[in-house]
Order: C-alpha cells, then sequence, then structure tokens
C-alpha cells in the first residue's frame, strides 16, 4: 500500500495492512484523497508542513509509541487525530479535535486499560471493515465532536460512547505543543547576528526538540568507543538500536539523552549541519512558536 497524491490528501493514514486499507477505501467511496504511511516510516516522510495541509489523521492500528509521536506532531500541527485499532477486546476508536476545539483532550490524558491490543492475532476482516468505516466516518465529522471514545465490544453488541477529558497534569498536551504559532525556517545552526554577543538572553533561549538527542555515549567497561561516540547528537532512537558494546560485546552501553536545549548550545552542537529533528519548540514572550525546521527541503526559499 503506497501513498496515494500526498501533494493533494485531505486526510493522512498511518497504517499498514486490512485496517488502514479499509480507512483509505472508505474515504475513497466519498472522494477523499488519503495518504499512506507506515509507522514505522511516517515520522521521517510525513513533514510537518504536509500534515498542516491535511485535515485529519488516522491511526490504523499501530504501536503504542507511534501512535504517541502521532499524537504530538498532530497537536503541533492543529489537525484532527483519530485513532483506530480492533483486537480481541473489539473495536475502539478516538477522536481529537485539535484543530476546532484547543482545549480538548489528547491521546494520553486518557488511555484504555487495554492499550497495548491494537491488532488482533488473526486479522478479521469484518471487524476490520466496520473498524474502517468508522474511522472514515470519524475523521470527516472529527471537527463536530469533543475528544472521545466509541468502544464496541463484539459485532452484535451495543457500543458505548464516552467523552474523552483532558488532564492537566498530562506532558503529552502541555504547552507549547498545542497549537502553536508555526515559523518555517532553515535548518541551520551557525553563530550569525541572532546569537551575537549582544544578545546573552536570546542565546539562554529554551527549545524542546521534536526527537531526543544523544549528547553522550560509551561503554561503561570499555569507556569511549568510537561506533558509539559517533552516535553523539544523533536520534537518541538510534542509539537505543545497539543492544551491546560493539568491541566488547556486554550489555554495558550507557546513553544519556535529551529533547530540551538552549539555543546556544544548538550552536555549539550543530554549526556545521542541521539538527536531527522535525522541529523545536518554545515559549517566546508568552507566545508557543514552533520553528519547522523541513521546511528548506520542501521550500528553498525559506528565510532562515
Amino acid at each position: 500500500m503506497s501513498a496515494q497524491g500526498s501533494d493533494h490528501a485531505r486526510v493522512a493514514v498511518i497504517g499498514s495492512g486490512p485496517l488502514a486499507a479499509e480507512v483509505v477505501r472508505n474515504l475513497g467511496l466519498v472522494g477523499v484523497p488519503a495518504a499512506v504511511h507506515r509507522a514505522d516510516d511516517f515520522w521521517r516522510a510525513l513533514r510537518l508542513a504536509d500534515l498542516q495541509d491535511c485535515y485529519c489523521a488516522v491511526a490504523a492500528g499501530i504501536p503504542a509509541g507511534a501512535r504517541q509521536r502521532l499524537n504530538a506532531l498532530c497537536q503541533v500541527a492543529a489537525t484532527d487525530l483519530v485513532c483506530v485499532a480492533t483486537g480481541a477486546h473489539g473495536i475502539t476508536v478516538e477522536t481529537f479535535p485539535f484543530g476546532s476545539d484547543p482545549g480538548c483532550a489528547c491521546m494520553e490524558c486518557d488511555v484504555p486499560v487495554d492499550d497495548g491490543d491494537v491488532a488482533s492475532p488473526v486479522p478479521d476482516p469484518i471487524a476490520s471493515s466496520i473498524a474502517g468505516a468508522l474511522a472514515a466516518a470519524a475523521a470527516l465529522h472529527c471537527s463536530s465532536e469533543g475528544a472521545r471514545r466509541l468502544y464496541a465490544p463484539e459485532v452484535n453488541e451495543a457500543s458505548t460512547l464516552v467523552p474523552l477529558a483532558r488532564r492537566n497534569d498530562c506532558r503529552a498536551c502541555a504547552s507549547p505543543w498545542r497549537a502553536p504559532r508555526v515559523i518555517r525556517t532553515r535548518n541551520r545552526w551557525t553563530a550569525r547576528d541572532f546569537l551575537a554577543a549582544e544578545a546573552p538572553t536570546l542565546a539562554g533561549q529554551r527549545v524542546r526538540l521534536s526527537d531526543a538527542i544523544v549528547t553522550a555515549c560509551d561503554c561503561a567497561g570499555c569507556g569511549p568507543v568510537a561506533a558509539l561516540t559517533s552516535l553523539v547528537n544523533r536520534p537518541a532512537a538510534e542509539a537505543a538500536a545497539i543492544p551491546a558494546c560493539p568491541d566488547c560485546g556486554a550489555d554495558s552501553v550507557r546513553i544519556e539523552a535529551r529533547d530540551t536545549f538552549s539555543l546556544g548550545e544548538l550552536t555549539e552542537r550543530f554549526g556545521r549541519g542541521p539538527v536531527p529533528a522535525k522541529f523545536a519548540l518554545a515559549e517566546i514572550g508568552g507566545v508557543a512558536v514552533c520553528f519547522d525546521l523541513e521546511a528548506a527541503a520542501r521550500d528553498p526559499g525559506s528565510r532562515a
């Protein structure tokens, strides 16, 4: 299943297999173009600007980690989110109208008890067909509904619909994630006028990156190892994939990573190259701002 007309897509579908196919099929029946992305690739392939051009994203039976990242991306883009899953416990469809209701709950405000059950051991074509139709309908009408969860335990049993309330201590939807002002800029971090000596306050401005970055990586037994130190300033996900020290083979790899830095730190770390992140978030003068770091690849004329 490949992306369909991503430049003109109105709905982004993240997932693969029968459930995602049913969502796309039902959207196609009413003439709504969709772009399809695999769960393991959407973070790289789906740009923030592309998602802003869509009015909804649908997570079709994808793992919890991918849903969390999509949840954050949709909040920044102010794009509605629909999560649909089928499993041994039935069909679940959740809607989060980030585009029309800035105060609605996010996916992590109220996690279902069976959150880990995102796919049936044996695909059920009937359940996938029904779930796909429900998710497509939710994508078309998400903005007219509040955050809610539809739960259908069995095809022949009554479903339940419950509203979802925003949790005040939910880090996933805390400012500045929610609908910031998006500024498209080049991903350049050389020390220029905007970080001149006369502007120390700006150099100390804290920003939160979309991706955690490795700040240190070595082996507890061997110390610095070339293969490990080369991961410094790379996405933390790349370091997490290393099961053991490449030199001694022991499970003793030490990784330090974080997603919050000052502008001065980013300039020191990435002055010669781009930050490996989709965007950076900050609060400037009490206003939430998102710097879209992928803009240059899409629009060479973007201003720095």
